[in-house]
């Protein structure tokens, strides 16, 4: 399958074909990683990253960095319109 490169202010852009797209499951805003060597374009769809237990991420906080610039983890007054 042949596409054309077509200029888009200052870029170049390449459509993707419907069934090509189709068949990829890629649609508008699909993220694509992107490499080239000096005869290829290679692009590859975006693997999710896995997700982290919050128990994983909470843990992995350090409290003394919130301390170092004058903030808390768990508040102290309110900031905005919050009732306490």
């Amino acid at each position: 399958m042949t596409v054309i490169v077509k200029k888009i202010g200052g870029s170049v852009a390449v459509v993707i074909p419907k069934a090509v797209a189709r068949d990829m499951q890629l649609s508008e805003g699909t993220a694509l990683d992107v490499s080239s060597t000096a005869t290829e374009i290679v692009m590859r769809k975006r693997g999710k990253r896995p997700r982290r237990p919050l128990s994983q991420i909470v843990a992995g906080m350090n409290p003394a960095a919130y301390r170092r610039h004058n903030r808390s983890l768990l508040g102290g007054t309110p900031v905005g319109r919050e009732v306490w």
